[in-house]
């Protein structure tokens, strides 16, 4: 398991293996934050999708408050998914602590850009971290998102 300490006192990114019992925490998270207020549920795919992915976990003081699943998909190229932060611990600028810590640890491992899919709801906190808006808007989950990306430069977030 690696880890990161992050900007906010008490706060650390950690890599958390699947079949573990943080993963299943983590996963509880997204469930709640993600897919519980639209209804939607887990799909064995979704779950063996999981299994192909990397996952990260923002503790405050030892609890899970946030998480986020990297996906390599080419040569120097990520995509993050599956983005959450507890409601209850949201406003506190732990979303941004989560975003640069998994950023500046992939940059670190020569990852030159990240993409991701945002809901359009929450697309301005993506632009406020130097996302770009790439395309239209479409659909997914049944709800429109944008994509975004974003150049890393090694050693830190662009």
């Amino acid at each position: 398991m690696s880890t990161f300490s992050g900007s906010i006192e008490g706060c650390e990114l950690r890599e958390i293996p699947v079949e573990s019992f943080g993963y299943q925490e983590l996963r509880r998270l997204r469930f709640a934050e993600l897919r519980k207020p639209l209804g939607l549920e887990w799909t064995k795919a979704e779950g063996e999708a999981d299994r192909l992915d990397r996952h990260f976990g923002l503790y405050l003081e030892g609890l899970p408050v946030g998480t986020v699943v990297v996906a390599a998909i080419g040569s120097g190229l990520a995509k993050l998914r599956q983005i959450a932060v507890s409601k209850a611990e949201q406003g506190r600028g732990l979303g941004r602590c989560l975003m640069d810590a998994v950023e500046s640890l992939l940059a670190g491992e020569g990852v030159t850009q990240v993409e991701l899919h945002a809901r359009l709801e929450v697309a301005g906190f993506y632009d406020s971290l130097g996302y770009r808006r790439q395309g239209e808007l479409f659909e997914e989950i049944g709800i429109p998102h944008v994509k975004m990306v974003k150049s890393l430069k090694r050693g830190g977030s662009a």
